[in-house]
């Protein structure tokens, strides 16, 4: 008879839950059953070159800001934390790509 082990994983820190696109020159955050919300390119670029949180325009109050790494951007919603790469938001502001992953923080 075969003996078994099981192992758990930790689970993973980030829920693929939405993703960003450039419309207008606006910053579109669109997540799976809250809503989209908008982040004025001005706004963007400040919180990118760390000048501080900027506020959210959309359905509930929230506030975009960078992590401490300065590799993330995180949009603070509804008492959730959601969070997308600096990277894939400059490509997206830049027009490099189309749209960016967002995902749950958990």
């Amino acid at each position: 008879m075969a003996v078994f082990v099981e192992t758990m994983k930790p689970r993973a820190g980030f829920e693929l839950c939405g993703r960003i696109l450039m419309d207008n020159g606006c910053l579109l955050v669109f997540i799976d059953g809250v809503g989209k919300f908008s982040i004025p390119e001005g706004a963007l670029k400040s919180v990118l070159l760390g000048l501080g949180d900027e506020s959210i325009l959309g359905p509930l109050p929230g506030i975009v800001r960078r992590s401490e790494s300065g590799k993330g951007l995180y949009f603070d919603i509804g008492g959730i934390s959601y969070a997308t790469p600096v990277s894939r938001a400059r490509a997206v502001m830049a027009g490099d790509q189309r749209k960016g992953p967002v995902s749950r923080v958990v």
